[in-house]
């Protein structure tokens, strides 16, 4: 029975060797990306990869998705951890503009925010880890999430379907082209902020533009309306809990002289707090009815709640750091100082079992490898590609260490007001 330095010794050694095909695999999974809800081919691979690496695989029935545990010989869940690593697996609609061998083959298509890195990195800890199963003090679970960059987010499915049934904590990476590879991001508690959306739609009395007298404008309305709604959050929320209002789309009328019957447009509201974010409708609703009110118009409100904020566990981002400054030095460590505004639906996860997530720099010399996540040009250094999957073995074996010999107690999760779907 190897010890319990000597099994992260050997995992580490076999990661290194096996560097090629991590890189390899990283540029397959690049090149053939597939949009959200449609990763059929993905899964597919991904699920065959690891069913050759003797991994029992649970697919969703949808096609899209699944998860697979490495399971020791003689595992009892009442007294042996569970410890998982989650991935996303979609890409953007985005067409690619990177002129390399790997560019993806599907015009419309790109992963453009690193899931193909997330992807090689959970796939990579199997690959190493699975030849010393019965080394494990625990069960290593991979979760291979769907459809994280869409609305209707596929984590939620993912917890329904039992993904994280029996696990006792999760681990996530993302990668960041601010960081330059041989650092990573660490943070505790908010992450990310919560997501939701909103469509406004205003109906007043069409007519002729030369005479408005006899309409009740929408689109005047409307921008009345707009200007209100971009003062709401100083006007009606605490400066130090942050709350970012964007209007992202707007339509009214197909012509220039003919004032329309209604206006539309779409948003996206960002919040950290539970308390910021339950006030987001009704003080919207008050602003909405005073305007449209005052013109004679009347409105359609529809609020949709997004993924809540991800919360990291801050004993598992004190796990990453031990991990981190043993590999990389204390250079390697960034302690990032304020939460990211944008959404992550891992945090439907957080919601049921500790977890975190750390970011790993992938920006490398030159200029290719730091364009921003969804860029058309965003690409990563291949050294984040091993180094990612060196982290993530690491911390996920030294958890199942430290809960395996009772040297951790976590603590669980605060419960959150939200728990529908969403995405970045």
């Amino acid at each position: 029975m190897l010890s319990p330095s000597e099994l992260l010794a050997q995992v580490d050694q076999t990661l290194k060797d096996r560097s090629p095909e991590l890189v390899s695999l990283r540029r397959e999974l690049h090149a053939h990306p597939e949009l959200s809800h449609h990763e059929y081919e993905t899964t597919s691979l991904l699920a065959a990869t690891l069913t050759e690496f003797g991994l029992k695989v649970y697919p969703r029935e949808e096609g899209t998705g699944f998860y697979a545990d490495l399971t020791p010989e003689g595992f009892n869940p009442a007294t042996q951890p569970t410890v998982a690593i989650r991935t996303d697996i979609d890409a953007l609609p985005i067409f690619e503009a990177n002129e390399v061998s790997y560019a993806s083959t599907r015009p419309g298509a790109m992963h453009a925010c690193g899931h193909d890195v997330h992807m090689t990195v959970a796939t990579a800890a199997a690959m190493a880890i699975h030849e010393f199963r019965d080394h494990l003090p625990g069960r290593l679970r991979l979760v291979y999430q769907h459809a994280e960059e869409v609305s209707e987010g596929g984590a939620s499915d993912m917890v329904s379907f039992g993904a994280i049934d029996g696990v006792d904590a999760i681990l996530a990476v993302h990668c960041d082209p601010q960081l330059e590879v041989g650092r990573i991001g660490l943070r505790a508690g908010n992450l990310t902020a919560a997501y939701d959306s909103f469509t406004i739609k205003i109906t007043g009395k069409s007519g002729h533009g030369a005479r408005p007298h006899h309409c009740v404008d929408p689109i005047r309305v409307s921008a009345q309306l707009l200007n209100a709604l971009y003062q709401m959050p100083v006007q009606y929320f605490d400066s130090r809990d942050p709350v970012v209002l964007s209007v992202g789309s707007l339509h009214a009328g197909d012509s220039f002289n003919v004032i329309p019957e209604s206006a539309e447009f779409k948003g996206t509201l960002r919040t950290l707090t539970q308390e910021s974010r339950g006030r987001l409708e009704p003080v919207m609703r008050k602003i909405i009815e005073g305007i449209c009110m005052a013109h004679g118009a009347t409105y359609q409100l529809h609020f949709e709640h997004g993924a809540p904020s991800v919360v990291n566990s801050a004993q598992l981002i004190d796990l990453f750091e031990d991990v981190g400054r043993a590999m990389l030095g204390d250079q390697g460590i960034y302690r990032i100082p304020l939460p990211s505004m944008g959404g992550e639906d891992f945090s439907y996860y957080l919601q049921h079992i500790p977890g975190a997530m750390f970011r790993l720099g992938t920006a490398g010399p030159g200029t290719r490898t730091r364009h921003l996540l969804h860029s058309d040009k965003f690409d990563v250094d291949d050294r984040a590609i091993t180094l990612g999957a060196r982290l993530m073995s690491r911390a996920a074996l030294t958890l199942m260490q430290r809960l395996a010999n009772q040297e951790l107690a976590l603590t669980p999760p605060p419960q959150a007001v939200f728990a529908t779907s969403g995405a970045e």
